[in-house]
């Protein structure tokens, strides 16, 4: 085969694995799920400081709320905002949690994992677990709540949903990390 006859394959592989890569990396980002919602009807304008609204419960993750929290107050000062101690104009809460979604193999009476059916030397009173570990899928929520101080209602809210991989901890913070980076693109809302 001449030059000429490997330039045209050599040009078709490297722009099939540029395509590739930009759909592996566009399915990376599209797998947290960002919604947001606000009242029409705020003047957005008028709000230039926030204080926290203290959590009801303690957070199950302390250190990842910490750093949620850290990120949103990044977030707003970069949207002009500043925090105060008192008098604020917006009150700001996060919360958050998780879910755990087990694949692969039932581990309950059920079996609904597996159609209703037991797995091979399983019964409903002592069956065996599978030899390989159970895939764990965990779902990861966050919500901010930016709430009208004077007026005490919600004017914007935002969440994020998301699978986390909880064995691989410095992912689980880069997804939350840019979770609240993509939130607080849509603050202030454009009309």
């Amino acid at each position: 085969m001449t030059m000429r006859g490997i330039w045209p394959a050599l040009v078709f592989q490297t722009t099939l694995f540029q395509a590739t890569l930009v759909l592996l990396l566009g399915a990376g980002a599209s797998a947290q799920k960002i919604q947001t919602g606000y009242d029409k009807s705020a003047d957005f304008s008028q709000y230039k400081t926030y204080a926290w609204i203290p959590r009801a419960t303690p957070a199950t993750n302390p250190v990842l709320a910490s750093i949620i929290d850290h990120d949103i107050d990044y977030e707003l000062n970069e949207k002009g905002l500043r925090k105060v101690d008192g008098n604020p104009d917006l009150l700001v809460q996060s919360y958050g949690g998780s879910g755990e979604v087990v694949g692969g193999y039932a581990a309950e009476p059920g079996y609904t994992g597996t159609g209703g059916y037991a797995m091979p030397g399983a019964t409903m009173w002592g069956g065996s677990l599978p030899a390989t570990p159970v895939p764990q899928i965990m779902h990861g929520t966050i919500t901010v709540d930016l709430v009208d101080a004077k007026q005490k209602h919600v004017v914007w809210r935002a969440t994020a949903k998301g699978k986390m991989d909880y064995n691989k901890r410095e992912k689980l913070l880069e997804q939350a990390n840019k979770a609240v980076a993509e939130m607080f693109k849509k603050y202030p809302p454009s009309r």
